[in-house]
């Protein structure tokens, strides 16, 4: 069970931040595919893979890892 994070002045309780990434990776930017294809909110992407919303918006836009997209197609396909 992981220690509740709580701010000390306010004892707000906090998300603990346990992955940053700077960049993704084309496995990574599979993954957020295949979340997104899974419904999951965009911010809640972005928290899952410990990035924020303009690297996600890179590889949704195609602008990072071409074919990340149809590789999340390719295994969607291979699990039905």
């Amino acid at each position: 069970m992981m220690a509740t994070l709580v701010h000390p002045m306010t004892g707000i309780e906090m998300n603990p931040i346990n992955i940053e990434r700077k960049a993704l990776t084309f496995d990574e930017a599979v993954t957020a595919h295949l979340l997104k294809m899974q419904g999951v909110k965009y911010n809640i992407i972005a928290q899952r893979l410990g990035t924020n919303t303009h690297r996600l918006g890179e590889v949704f836009r195609g602008e990072k890892h071409e074919g990340s997209k149809a590789k999340a197609i390719e295994l969607t396909e291979k699990s039905h």
